[in-house]
C-alpha cells in the first residue's frame, strides 16, 4: 500500500469512513461496508459505524489484535462511543480528519482514544 498516495488526498468534511472505503476499494478490490458519510452528530456517526460493521453482510468480526488492513474503530470514551475510524497497516493507523490524513503509531492512537476496536474479515 502506498501510504503517501492516501496522505496526499483530501476527503469530504467527514473523511474517516470515506478513507476506509477508499483503501478497501483500491487495495482489496472490495467495498468494506455500505455506510455513506453525510453530516451527522458524533452520536449518529457512532450508531452508523456500529450498524455498518456489526451487522455487515461482508463478514467482519471483532479481533483482539490488529492485522494489516483491519478496520480500526475509535472513540474518545465509552459514553460517547465509536465516532472515528481508520485502517491498520504495518503497526500504524491510517485515518483522516477534516483537515488532514494521518498515518500514526498505534500507541499514539491509544493515548488519544479510550475505545479502540479492530475488525477484520
Amino acid at each position: 500500500m502506498d501510504i503517501n498516495a492516501y496522505l496526499a488526498k483530501q476527503y469530504s468534511p467527514q473523511p474517516c469512513w470515506e478513507l476506509v472505503a477508499d483503501v478497501y476499494v483500491t487495495e482489496l478490490d472490495a467495498i468494506a461496508v455500505d455506510y455513506k458519510t453525510v453530516n451527522r452528530s458524533i452520536r449518529e456517526m457512532a450508531s452508523a459505524f456500529r450498524i455498518a460493521i456489526h451487522k455487515s453482510a461482508h463478514g467482519f468480526s471483532k479481533i483482539d489484535e490488529p492485522v494489516d488492513y483491519c478496520i480500526v474503530l475509535l472513540g474518545k470514551s465509552d459514553k460517547i462511543g465509536i465516532h472515528h475510524c481508520g485502517v491498520y497497516y504495518q503497526g500504524k493507523v491510517l485515518h483522516a480528519m477534516p483537515d488532514a490524513t494521518m498515518y500514526e503509531e498505534l500507541s499514539a492512537i491509544r493515548d488519544r482514544f479510550e475505545v479502540v476496536e479492530f475488525w477484520a474479515k
